[in-house]
């Protein structure tokens, strides 16, 4: 989920510290005019309201808009929704080597096999074979944290509103489809039908500019709000800790099983 909007606070650095407080703060954009971009990841729906509350009152954000994403893998190829996966039918249980290979990666998703291999006391080649069933059946995606504001490039946050009963996934389809090297990708919202965020990349700000222009003119879009990147924060959810905990309460309940097992 997002939250989104304006920001009254007089240093978004701060606002930026603040919001790390909350374990379900996943990530967090600032933009030009002090507009603030929040991605949370909740164990359960009925933590929207408050987490919405924190962040409105943390970052000082009167009239936050909430959205809810939509897994519209085909408008965010690669890009998946921050814990969300969709598992295929042959998906097999996560076994002990295979949470404490993904807890090796927890902190450095570029870890070489044989570094895994050495820290989870297993050969390369078993390393490498759960892997790659992982990565197949979709239990198991690898990404990288970045901070986009400190190359030469420009990123911008693009808010896109559409016409009445106009079909989001067409329109973003079809802006994907005009623009594949400005458009990084495009999330839509299950409760906002009628908004595109679209992320956007390019050397140069007139770069951006002339596709902003091209995109305005098209006739399913009403409205158009770019918001250029100043600042960019990651930080650790409960999600992270997750690995790690797996691990140990499988171990716990391996020892449990083996003590308490048959006896002669």
């Amino acid at each position: 989920m997002a939250v989104f909007g304006r920001s009254d606070a007089a240093l978004v650095k701060e606002a930026l510290d603040r919001l790390g407080e909350s374990e379900f703060t996943r990530a967090a954009v600032a933009s030009a005019g002090n507009q603030l971009f929040v991605v949370g990841e909740l164990r359960d729906i009925s933590q929207l309201d408050g987490y919405a509350d924190f962040v409105r009152w943390v970052a000082k954000m009167p009239a936050p808009t909430v959205g809810i994403y939509c897994l519209d893998e085909e408008l965010c190829h690669g890009y998946p929704v921050h814990g969300v996966s969709k598992l295929k039918s042959n998906c097999r249980e996560l076994t002990l080597l295979d949470l404490k290979i993904i807890a090796s990666l927890h902190d450095n998703a570029r870890r070489t096999i044989a570094d895994i291999a050495d820290m989870v006391g297993a050969s390369t080649k078993t390393v490498k074979r759960h892997l790659e069933r992982m990565i197949s059946d979709g239990s198991l995606s690898l990404e990288m944290r970045g901070d986009p504001t400190q190359g030469g490039d420009v990123e911008a946050l693009v808010h896109v509103g559409l016409r009445d009963n106009a079909d989001k996934m067409e329109v973003g389809r079809r802006l994907l489809s005009r623009y594949p090297f400005q458009i990084t990708y495009i999330r839509t919202f299950s409760n906002l039908p009628l908004f595109l965020l679209c992320i956007f990349y390019g050397n140069k700000m007139a770069e951006i500019l002339k596709v902003l222009k091209e995109i305005g003119e098209d006739p399913d879009v009403v409205a158009i709000t770019p918001n250029i990147t100043c600042a960019y924060r990651t930080y650790e959810t409960w999600r992270d800790k997750l690995p790690a905990a797996m691990v140990a309460n499988a171990k716990e309940i391996r020892k449990h099983s083996s003590s308490s097992g048959p006896r002669e």
